[in-house]
């Protein structure tokens, strides 16, 4: 049998995990120190460095968060480099443009004192800002929405390839255009209407996000994820 034991005092939340009376992981949360890791934020840049692809990009706090290349999304780079450069597009059907990786220039990506969407994916450490993605996750019980990478991902947990299939199929055929999405080990064998609604709620947490990001303070944080209790659950 599996167990969730959660100690909540106004300093520290402790969480055990127990599965057969054997303790499997422990986590500890302090409320004493904020937690910036999966929070988004409506950044705005200060500097860019393209000598090593790097923009720094302030979120309110005590340090400026770095953006390197390798985390913005490819979408957003290809159409952001397209617009200043005479890059010829494919065809629509596979609405992807004639630019490798290597060429990807953060300078002509970003420019200083824009406002940006961002989420911290690390936090910061000693003298380093966080570290930020444009990559982002939002994740569920069932899934880990990707809103603007349009893949799908299984769990390699789940090893029957029937299964593996449906579930494949289910969110090819209700993920809306240019999403994506990982599918969780709590996935396996749940019914379609569970991992729809699943889906709908993170849809709908994506779309608030971006309005939220329209009407946001510079700095501001518009989006947290839930606490670490509820994570566990």
């Amino acid at each position: 049998m599996k167990k969730i034991l959660i100690n909540d005092n106004f300093w520290q939340t402790r969480i055990a995990i127990m599965r057969d009376d054997s303790l499997q992981n422990i986590y500890f949360d302090s409320y004493a120190a904020q937690r910036l890791e999966r929070c988004y934020f409506k950044g705005v840049v200060t500097k860019i460095l393209p000598g090593i692809q790097t923009a720094f990009v302030d979120i309110g706090q005590a340090r400026a968060g770095f953006l390197h290349i390798s985390e913005i999304d490819r979408d957003l780079a290809i159409k952001r480099m397209s617009s200043k450069e005479d890059i010829e597009e494919e065809d629509e059907a596979s609405s992807t443009v004639s630019i490798r990786p290597t060429e990807l220039d953060i300078s002509k990506i970003l420019k200083e004192k824009e406002h940006i969407l961002i989420q911290v994916s690390k936090e910061p450490i000693h003298e380093k800002g966080a570290k930020l993605t444009t990559c982002f996750t939002l994740p569920g019980r069932f899934l880990v929405l990707m809103p603007n990478i349009p893949r799908i991902g299984i769990s390699k947990k789940i090893e029957e390839p029937e299964e593996r299939q449906r579930l494949r199929e289910l969110l090819k055929a209700h993920l809306p255009t240019g999403m994506g999405a990982i599918i969780r080990t709590t996935s396996e064998h749940k019914n379609q209407t569970e991992i729809i609604r699943d889906l709908t709620y993170l849809v709908n947490t994506w779309e608030e996000i971006q309005e939220k990001f329209k009407k946001a303070q510079t700095e501001e944080k518009i989006h947290e994820d839930i606490n670490l209790s509820l994570q566990a659950v």
